[in-house]
């Protein structure tokens, strides 16, 4: 357009039309029609933005369930005991390339997760605050005093939602899902992901993890082949009744996807979420020797059988991982092309991981963070997070655009409504006049570098729900950080608790007690935010009305 209005510009100069006594001008008449359509063009959010010259290919990759130290690359300043444990050699180099976020955080369970990042809201906003399934029916769990809100979401992310890839496309990126999908429930249209802006889904529908990940059970669907809902994988066909393991069939079958994309000419935005590391917790037959049979690193302890199976599963994605990372170097596209890893939640834990990893007793799985996903401790929601170009080139222009320093760790908080903005930003859609929609996230590239500081930010958790176990930390509950400070509110028992995660990252020391000043800020700071963004309730069973912070 802009090139529009400056030959309409030159055009009507070229040749002058004799002046006239009154009125407005030819020339004057051009410009005016050209900037009005101009206007016209930039209310629609498929204008929202004129791309650069230069547009990078974008992969999110996406782990289910991954906790923050269920990797080889060290989060907390320096290596523990579990990252020693797991091989991930594939996510090491693009540690070793790129920068480590070392405070960075998820939503509790997964659908809530994935629908902040593809709308950039927070699940407070946009209401899918549990993991969905069927839309006439609630997950959540049960309490004898409590109930979930009447009405979230059940129905999931649905396609009047604004998404990410819808506005990619806008700007000439093709739009791959592979993968979990888990955004809307059973047959609603929000179940399948190319009604969600993506061209291609691989593996995509309404379920939050396989019916099996082995080929030879044909991914949970039923003997003869045919679809098994909710929990048999779709669209891998050619891999039933053979060795193929499910994370394996997903990269061979992206790589595919990839070349299309890349035929294109297009720039591509690829979101991949392979379904591993949730349950069925099954081993991964590539990488299952390294693990079974074999002693826990620097120790006597046995791996048992449980965990060897998940660490084969870790070393799995690790693989699919590299497979990508091949991928585009091979395509020579690796120096245009950025990588964004991290997970849906905090680590698995009190449910479905009952063993106990090196001797540290029940759900210490992500020790030494408290408790695992589905609770309002660390270990719910923070997660691994590491950005990186596939090949680092200090004299590329569009890497000049967007300068990422390699084996670099960075303090800035993130959350995972962080990514739809920072997407944007790196593809040149200027989220702040197009959307339309308010986004909670905050663009992060320019706090990569060490000598821009990022402002305090609050960031917001909430969870009104019941996921499943009982315990500590697995009830209904809201919670805020701001700078070091973090405080909780649960909603069955009515009780704050207030923590200083610099000081104890593990949660071990309530200061509710002891800092009322604190606490009264942090309560303060926690409600407003709940305001702001709208937030729904669980309902007292006995009186039927929202029980808000008291």
């Amino acid at each position: 357009m802009v090139v529009l209005l400056r030959y309409c510009t030159m055009k009507s100069e070229s040749n002058p039309p004799k002046q006239r006594k009154t009125g407005l001008r030819r020339q004057d008449l051009i410009r005016w029609g050209a900037l009005m359509l101009l206007g016209l063009i930039f209310q629609s959010t498929a204008w929202a933005a004129i791309p650069p010259v230069d547009q990078p290919n974008i992969i999110v990759f996406l782990v289910d369930d991954l906790g923050w130290q269920d990797t080889s690359v060290a989060f907390s300043g320096e290596e523990t005991a579990f990252q020693k444990h797991y091989r991930t050699p594939h996510l090491k180099q693009l540690a070793n390339r790129g920068v480590t976020l070392t405070n960075a955080y998820a939503h509790c369970v997964c659908s809530p997760t994935r629908t902040s990042i593809l709308t950039g809201q927070n699940p407070a906003r946009h209401r899918v605050t549990n993991w969905t399934l069927y839309s006439d029916r609630d997950q959540s769990g049960k309490t004898q005093n409590i109930a979930a809100p009447t009405n979230w979401r059940k129905e999931g992310l649905q396609p009047e939602n604004q998404t990410l890839p819808q506005l990619l496309k806008t700007i000439g990126y093709y739009t791959i899902h592979c993968g979990k999908a888990h955004w809307g429930a059973m047959n609603t249209p929000g179940s399948n992901p190319e009604n969600l802006g993506f061209d291609k889904n691989i593996a995509g529908h309404s379920a939050g993890a396989p019916g099996s990940y082995q080929g030879l059970d044909n991914f949970g669907n039923h003997e003869d082949g045919s679809p098994n809902p909710p929990w048999g994988v779709p669209d891998l066909e050619k891999y039933y009744g053979t060795a193929t393991h499910l994370t394996d069939a997903l990269a061979m079958e992206v790589t595919a996807a990839l070349d299309v994309a890349i035929d294109s000419g297009k720039p591509f935005f690829l979101y991949m979420a392979p379904y591993a590391v949730h349950t069925p917790i099954q081993a991964h037959p590539r990488f299952i020797d390294n693990y079974r049979g074999q002693k826990y690193s620097g120790s006597e302890i046995l791996i048992p059988e449980e965990e060897a199976c998940y660490a084969s599963m870790v070393e799995g994605y690790d693989a699919a991982l590299g497979t990508l990372m091949a991928k585009v170097r091979d395509a020579n596209i690796a120096d245009k092309t950025l990588i964004l890893f991290t997970s849906d939640n905090g680590g698995l834990s009190v449910l479905g991981r009952n063993t106990t990893p090196r001797g540290t007793g029940q759900n210490t799985h992500n020790w030494p963070l408290r408790e695992g996903k589905g609770s309002a401790y660390e270990g719910g929601t923070r997660v691994p997070a590491i950005l990186s170009w596939a090949t680092p080139d200090r004299g590329s222009r569009l890497q000049q655009r967007i300068p990422i320093v390699g084996g670099s760790t960075c303090n800035t908080q993130f959350i995972s409504e962080d990514i739809f903005p920072t997407v944007c930003q790196w593809a040149g859609f200027d989220i702040a006049n197009a959307t339309g929609n308010v986004i909670d996230g905050v663009a992060i590239t320019e706090y990569l570098s060490a000598t821009q500081k990022q402002a305090q930010r609050s960031l917001l958790f909430h969870y009104p729900h019941v996921w499943g176990p009982q315990g500590e930390g697995y009830q209904p509950h809201s919670a805020l950080r701001y700078g070091n400070w973090k405080v909780i509110y649960f909603y069955g028992p009515q009780r704050w608790e207030l923590y200083h995660l610099e000081q104890d990252i593990g949660e071990a020391q309530d200061l509710a007690l002891t800092e009322p000043t604190q606490l009264a800020a942090m309560q303060s700071r926690l409600i407003k935010e709940l305001k702001n963004h709208g937030a729904q309730f669980p309902v007292d069973i006995q009186t039927g009305k929202a029980r808000l912070p008291q």
